[in-house]
């Protein structure tokens, strides 16, 4: 058998109880699913996680989102017409 190592992480106190759930809920503990992350990412040379939010935007779609209502809110609209396309 391999020697074993431990490793600390900080993690904001609602995720690390939301984390606990979720692996609860599919019947795994924590350290088994971040070893099986860490495997996987070791063996495939890449990580696989989503960088999309809660709403299912992407960052760089979330700042253009927060931008336009912005100038919405502060009256920069631009009015345009609207294009029927057959």
């Amino acid at each position: 058998m391999s020697e074993k190592t431990n490793l600390t992480i900080k993690l904001e106190k609602n995720v690390r109880d939301e984390f606990g759930t979720l692996c609860n809920q599919i019947g795994i503990t924590m350290a088994s699913a971040l070893n099986a992350f860490i495997k996987q990412a070791v063996r495939q040379q890449e990580m696989s996680f989503s960088l999309r939010d809660s709403n299912g935007f992407l960052p760089e779609e979330a700042d253009e989102l927060r931008r336009r209502i912005a100038d919405a809110k502060a009256g920069r609209l631009v009015e345009h017409d609207l294009i029927e396309v057959d």
